[in-house]
């Protein structure tokens, strides 16, 4: 008898943790897309820029110090030239990998319009591509990229702004 009740218990164990587990499939297709983002008010959206900014400037740092361990820090190697000033592979990683420079400081505060007016601006103006999540277009709002909700469309025309299945 006291088998069958642990055998019970377990089977009622692992029927909740299914049940918790379960995902809300009608909202799983809005989660970082178009469509939260424009039910987001402005406070929301900067916020989300913010996280995105800073999530994005930590690795960026954090993966080009870790190349200077990679690639033998201390040794002779002569990798500096005209266009790469420096022989440390950290600061050779970190002039070449993209930034989000364009924000602007406006009194105390920080203001991220650069890049929430043209996000905004593409999920209203082309709902048809309300699918495509909003990492996508903050990778191709970056300094080397996009900078214009037009832009962000020419992209999304292009099949470079794809939408995932």
């Amino acid at each position: 008898m006291t088998a069958s009740r642990k055998y019970l218990a377990g089977i009622a164990v692992v029927a909740l943790f299914l049940v918790s587990c379960k995902t809300n499939k009608g909202r799983s297709g809005l989660l970082e897309r178009g469509d939260e983002w424009m039910s987001w008010n402005k406070t929301e959206r900067n916020r989300y820029v913010l996280g995105y900014l800073d999530g994005y400037m930590t690795a960026r740092h954090t993966a080009c110090v870790a190349a200077d361990t990679l690639f033998e820090v201390g040794q002779p190697h002569q990798m500096g030239d005209e266009q790469h000033p420096t022989e440390f592979p950290s600061g050779r990683c970190l002039a070449s990998v993209d930034e989000y420079s364009r924000f602007k400081f406006v009194n105390s505060a920080i203001d991220f319009s650069v890049y929430v007016n043209p996000i905004s601006g593409f999920y209203a103006k082309h709902p048809e591509y309300r699918d495509i999540p909003i990492p996508f277009l903050m990778d191709f709002l970056s300094d080397k990229k996009c900078s214009t909700e037009d832009e962000l469309f020419q992209m999304a025309r292009k099949g470079k702004l794809h939408i995932p299945s």
